[in-house]
């Protein structure tokens, strides 16, 4: 008898390896001869680019540039001054799921920075950066789905219907931004630079056609000097993208994160020009059916049949919340008004609690502010902020958490109010085991003896009528029909007719 099992390939990438971790770089930094004494240090902002990622096997390594924004006040001066101090980086990470040639993905922050003086030229700068990375490796696996014989071959089979989610694709594309901003009629002139921040704002992806199109926008925040006063003024910068997909299937789900590799602003003549460079990633989510034959048998001849377990991804749901977190923060100097608040996510941890999972995110609100007699000041100040979810039964999640929107800072009694609001995006995965028929073929051992035509059998508890069917040489269809069965489903205990199948 000629047997034959057809099947099918599976090919995409699984998520390997996906984390958030922190790291500090510290650097001492000479002032520069053509800048004044420091006098008192007011405030440090930290801007972190990835330049390379390199994976190994076992190792990924990633360098890029921390530049941290000192603003200071000089000897003898009440006017703050700024001053860049770039610290390069390098973080490594082992982890036995790397393998050479797997594609990567990874985002850098500054979490919070600051400075302090050694001595009048000379000062401590620290930086912490976060970092996530998410490796992805690349599987393909044979599967099979149904088995080929000739007509009245007596075969039976039993299949297992599988909705699973793979990663058919994973890519990637760089790209470069630029424009001249001036501020609004409503602010002064432009006239010293200070300091400006970046902060990645809303995101969104979809398909047309093959072509995953991704639009968002950049956070600028800008502190200037302009006539006699110090004015902070916010930029929205909107940026699209198209990131060419190939053969990727329409209903895919993408999972996009953007990160910065490089900000340039430079002030011309009262204008602000702006160049970035940034990282578009994107990992592509398929559901699937499948239906594989996971058992079979011969009521002609028996048949040796080898079964091979498999684990599918079989579920892949990604869900965001915003929660709204505020602080009241102890200035020391009463403020009179508030000119910057930035806020950085510093780490995020998951607690299983009744019914699901809380996650936990620290940020850290550095603010910038003038004291009632006008003196420039800064605080910095730790905000917890939490989110709860269901977790089904049998599932990981990992979860990252951003800042979205414009933090605010408000003076009240006793100090600063904080607030601002997180956003929390978690991925909810299922991994299950089926078993697949890999292999098939007539046995060596022959039955003796005269099989009875009918048997009388009592369902063992976890037994299934396919069990009952498989050991007695009768089929599912012939037990259901000779006990009236509506369906396959018997409660144990239950005593059946079991006819045998003669064929």
């Amino acid at each position: 008898m000629d047997m034959e099992l057809q099947r099918i390939m599976m090919e995409g990438y699984r998520p390997a390896s996906q984390g958030m971790f922190s790291q500090e770089e510290t650097l001492e930094s000479i002032v520069p001869d053509a800048c004044p004494d420091i006098s008192r240090i007011v405030s440090a902002v930290g801007k972190v680019f990835l330049k390379d990622k390199e994976l190994g096997e076992g190792t990924l390594r990633l360098s890029g540039t921390a530049r941290v924004t000192v603003l200071y006040i000089p000897e003898g001066e009440g006017m703050p001054r700024s001053l860049d101090v770039s610290i390069p980086f390098q973080c490594v990470r082992d982890d036995p799921q790397f393998h050479s040639g797997c594609p990567v993905q990874a985002a850098v922050g500054a979490a919070s920075a600051d400075a302090r003086t050694i001595n009048p030229r000379k000062m401590l700068v620290r930086v912490n950066l976060t970092v996530w990375t998410a490796a992805y490796r690349q599987e393909r696996q044979e599967l099979s789905c149904d088995v080929g014989c000739g007509e009245g071959a007596g075969v039976e089979k039993l299949f297992t219907p599988c909705k699973c989610c793979v990663i058919p694709d994973v890519c990637e594309k760089l790209f470069t931004f630029s424009d001249v901003l001036r501020p609004p009629a409503s602010k002064p002139e432009m006239e010293e630079l200070l300091l400006y921040r970046t902060e990645l704002g809303a995101m969104d992806a979809k398909f047309i056609g093959k072509k995953l199109v991704l639009k968002g926008d950049i956070q600028l925040a800008v502190l200037y000097w302009g006539g006699d006063e110090l004015t902070q003024v916010r930029f929205e910068l909107p940026y699209s993208q198209i990131l060419d997909l190939g053969e990727a299937p329409e209903e895919a789900e993408p999972d996009v994160t953007v990160t910065l590799k490089s900000v340039d602003c430079r002030l011309r003549d009262g204008e602000l020009e702006v160049t970035l460079e940034a990282l578009a990633q994107a990992a592509l989510w398929v559901r699937q059916s499948v239906t594989l034959i996971s058992d079979a048998y011969c009521l002609k001849q028996p048949i040796d049949v080898e079964r091979t377990p498999v684990r599918l991804c079989t579920m892949a749901e990604r869900s965001s919340r915003r929660e709204t977190a505020r602080k009241l923060c102890e200035s020391g100097v009463p403020a009179r008004q508030v000119l910057d608040c930035a806020v950085a996510v510093t780490s995020v941890a998951s607690a299983p609690v009744e019914g699901g999972i809380e996650f936990t995110a620290q940020a850290a609100a550095s603010i910038l502010y003038l004291s009632e007699d006008g003196a420039l000041c800064g605080v910095d100040v730790e905000i917890p902020v939490s989110c709860r979810t269901e977790l089904p039964a049998g599932c990981t999640c990992s979860c990252t958490c951003r800042p979205m929107g414009e933090a605010t800072a408000v003076p009240v009694t006793g100090g600063l109010e904080v607030r601002f609001e997180a956003e929390f995006a978690w991925t909810t995965l299922r991994e299950e085991q089926v078993s697949f028929v890999s292999e098939l073929k007539p046995s060596a051992v022959r039955e003796t003896g005269v099989r009875p035509s009918v048997v009388i059998r009592r369902v063992e508890q976890g037994e299934a009528l396919w069990d009952i069917a498989k050991s007695c040489g009768s089929t599912v269809g012939d037990i259901c029909s000779a006990n009236n069965l509506p369906s396959a489903e018997v409660p144990a205990g239950a005593l059946l007719l079991v006819p045998a199948k003669r064929c």
